[in-house]
């Protein structure tokens, strides 16, 4: 045990406070576009979460986060977007305040104040982190879940088992990341269910995800030319699964459908592998390819012209190079297809490599 884990364990058995700490930092070239081919940018933030333990079952959550960078995003728009951690700079902000409280026997799962509803929905095992897995948010997260921005919301998760559960959540659907959002806390609504099943074959873990969500906020029509012309209540569901097939092979897929009056991407699809220890003796190490497909909707399609493609597709394939459970390296190639939903675009290919360093 390192001189660091024994103080945070120190502290934690002393003051019931854990932290952890992460520092992403990714950088990604285009090696193949219609415009802006050879450019290179990056991406870094830093985030340190602490948990502090209040009474049976309570916890208070806070992080702290700064931000830098859009990315190759900046001169690339896809809807699949080539970093998850893209984004506009901030300084010092908190992305998440938020009080936890676990009843019957942790069964019941309680979380309400500023939080992120994807960090609990639409989860997988293989395809759900942009700092240890895929850089894409078409690999994150299904692109028909319309999750907001870290704001104020609740969820509750009742397991009877250890291999089902349901949990329901609430947010402002038009939530700012660096802000509190107690403004906008009434103005609009997100809500998301999700019942869950983890089944175990021969041993080997699976998940099997199904989401229904609803979204309550003003959005345009996709095919309108009216601006005033609104529609505020849009629903949609999805699916998503993660299972082992050997102890180093884990498949998943998702799939999604929106409403297409509303949202610009009506059929969403992905799928790929992971393999944990891929070189045997490097138990750190991942590999992994995965695929992702955004399939635009009839309005959006009428909207766009003959210049609008059916699908925007993503492939990506990474290797992670764990140095130990703390340091890691991560050289990445993704290449899109009609990028932006655009028949007339060329094939994009970016490079990345991402360092991580977390503890």
């Amino acid at each position: 045990m390192s001189a660091l884990e024994k103080y945070r364990k120190k502290v934690s058995g002393q003051y019931g406070t854990d932290f952890a700490f992460i520092f992403n930092f990714a950088q990604q070239a285009i090696l193949k576009s219609q415009h802006n081919q050879g450019k290179s940018r990056g991406v870094w933030y830093w985030n340190l979460e602490i948990e502090q333990d209040l009474w049976k079952g309570a916890d208070l959550f806070v992080e702290f986060e700064v931000d830098r960078g859009k990315g190759v995003d900046k001169f690339l728009p896809t809807y699949s977007i080539y970093n998850d951690n893209s984004g506009e700079d901030a300084w010092f902000y908190l992305p998440a305040l938020y009080l936890e409280q676990r009843l019957l026997g942790d069964k019941l799962f309680l979380a309400a104040g500023k939080l992120d509803m994807s960090y609990w929905f639409d989860c997988n095992e293989a395809a759900n982190s942009a700092d240890t897995q895929f850089f894409s948010s078409s690999l994150v997260n299904s692109l028909t879940i319309p999750f907001p921005a870290n704001g104020i919301g609740a969820l509750a998760t009742f397991s009877p088992d250890e291999w089902v559960y349901l949990q329901f959540g609430a947010a402002t659907a038009r939530a700012s990341y660096t802000r509190v959002g107690l403004s906008d806390a009434f103005n609009s609504a997100f809500f998301i269910a999700e019942a869950g099943l983890a089944p175990r074959f021969f041993s080997l873990p699976g998940n099997y995800r199904f989401i229904f969500h609803s979204n309550h906020e003003k959005l345009g029509y996709v095919d309108s030319a009216d601006e005033e012309e609104t529609k505020k209540n849009d629903f949609g569901w999805a699916l998503g699964f993660d299972q082992a097939i050997t102890r180093q092979v884990t498949l998943f897929a998702r799939y999604g459908a929106a409403d297409p009056k509303v949202r610009d991407i009506e059929h969403f699809w992905s799928c790929g592998a992971q393999v944990v220890e891929p070189i045997p003796g490097r138990k750190f190490d991942l590999l992994a390819f995965g695929v992702a497909q955004s399939i635009m909707g009839d309005e959006y399609l009428r909207a766009n012209g003959e210049d609008a493609a059916r699908a925007e597709t993503m492939y990506e394939i990474y290797y992670s190079l764990g140095f130990n459970n703390a340091v890691s390296l991560t050289p990445d190639i993704q290449i899109v297809t009609n990028p932006n939903a655009d028949k007339t675009a060329e094939t994009e290919i970016v490079f990345g490599l991402r360092f991580l360093l977390s503890f």
